[in-house]
């Protein structure tokens, strides 16, 4: 409903609830929703009372009020004691479905905690009940206000911030996959920063993410960056596109720099903290229940963060680059950028980056694309091995040498190469 009140064209999900004595009203209007659009069949949570139906419009969650599990708040009206049990007032807005007509652009928005509609108006989240309450029924509520702080529409009141310290530490016996998912919309928002802020603030990273916590507190002495590397963390992640790897990749790229710190006199190096934190970060998002290839993107576009570009680059340097990104290149220019715009000493190095991005861009035009010297095929037929990942690492690995000018691409040279590969690598493949 907030979504509608907001003015967006069209939500990404449906929330119904099903008021009456008639504990079988929220299952059989699912049936018939799920018959209805022809869509398998409703999936139930039984212990909640509710029913998800994968809509046309998205999806459909579905409620029996009085099978609600959790909160009771005491309340004669079954609509407020529902409305009660919501995470914000802002969240606790309803339209009845049976007293909308057909075709018709208007309708009653019923707000039966008096807050939801002042509270939309004026950009406060709050929460129906004692924060300490409803955040106690479900400590996902505290990433829940952070991801909608990234919006950039809503402000905590200092109760809530308060509350939310409190119940922090609940947090630890959340499902991985249920923190995985409010975190990944909250990095989506149009100000990330705002609520990875709140997080921190509200100690929620030291339960959760303490990768993340150890850069909140560290202090990083180089000329070049602010001494804060929480506060250059969340410029970077602002300043980059909302694609999902890309600003996980921006949130966690120095994240290896608390562990590989040395110091010389007054200032610090952080020598391999781009190995160190691909490492960290591929661990942080395993236990996060990522994906395969969210977490390699991520993990790779870390790794290859520092590139210290200058004039004396040779062609061959540059393509050395651009091979070892491969598809990840455009991300990868792009955290460069915001990772060099954060910086407090930066005109040198954005000039620098930028005079690396045309020398791309015109040996893009120049060469082609390097492809293996060796086909797939005869790969399996040298190596004696069948189709499988063996054969795509040959590749790079071919692809590779030819690019850093260790063999030629014709002649007898990729052969004698790809063997020799294999002897010294195929144990360690299988």
């Amino acid at each position: 409903m907030r979504t509608l009140v907001e003015g967006r064209s069209r939500p990404k999900d449906w929330d119904l609830v099903v008021l009456g004595p008639d504990d079988s009203g929220a299952r059989r209007l699912a049936e018939e929703l799920s018959s209805s659009w022809q869509v398998r069949e409703p999936i139930a949570f039984h212990r909640f009372g509710t029913y998800l139906v994968p809509g046309p419009a998205g999806p459909v969650e579905i409620t029996q009020e009085s099978l609600r599990t959790g909160l009771a708040p005491e309340a004669a009206d079954p609509l407020v004691r529902d409305s009660l049990t919501r995470d914000f007032t802002v969240n606790a807005l309803y339209i009845d479905l049976l007293k909308v007509k057909p075709g018709s652009l208007t309708m009653e928005i019923l707000d039966p905690t008096g807050l939801g509609l002042k509270d939309l108006r004026s950009g406060v989240l709050r929460t129906p009940l004692n924060p300490i309450v409803t955040l106690g029924d479900d400590p996902l509520r505290i990433l829940r206000a952070a991801r909608l702080r990234s919006t950039g529409k809503y402000r905590m009141l200092p109760v809530f911030s308060a509350a939310a310290r409190k119940a922090a530490c609940l947090l630890d016996g959340t499902a991985a996959e249920r923190l995985r998912d409010e975190l990944d919309k909250l990095m989506m928002g149009t100000c990330p920063s705002t609520g990875l802020s709140s997080l921190a603030n509200w100690g929620v990273f030291a339960v959760i993410a303490p990768e993340i916590e150890a850069m909140v507190h560290f202090t990083q002495r180089t000329p070049y960056h602010y001494p804060s590397l929480f506060r250059h963390t969340m410029r970077v992640v602002d300043r980059v596109e909302p694609q999902p790897a890309l600003r996980w990749a921006a949130l966690l790229h120095d994240c290896g720099k608390p562990a590989v710190r040395t110091s010389a006199g007054n200032v610090d190096r952080y020598f391999g903290h781009e190995t160190a934190g691909a490492n960290i970060a591929a661990e942080l998002l395993t236990r996060l229940r990522f994906g395969k290839a969210r977490i390699k993107r991520v993990s790779e576009l870390i790794r290859l963060h520092m590139v210290q570009y200058d004039t004396e680059w040779t062609d061959r340097a540059v393509r050395r680059l651009v091979s070892r990104a491969g598809d990840n290149l455009p991300q990868l220019l792009a955290l460069l950028e915001a990772d060099t715009s954060a910086l407090r000493l930066r005109a040198g190095s954005l000039r620098a980056l930028s005079m690396l991005k045309k020398r791309i861009d015109e040996l893009a035009g120049k060469v082609p694309p390097p492809i293996s010297p060796v086909s797939g095929t005869r790969i399996m037929e040298l190596l004696n091995i069948e189709a499988g990942p063996i054969v795509g690492l040959a590749k790079e690995a071919l692809v590779q040498a030819v690019v850093e000018g260790d063999i030629c691409a014709d002649g007898d040279e990729p052969v004698g190469f790809l063997v020799n590969w294999y002897k010294e690598r195929g144990d360690k493949l299988t």
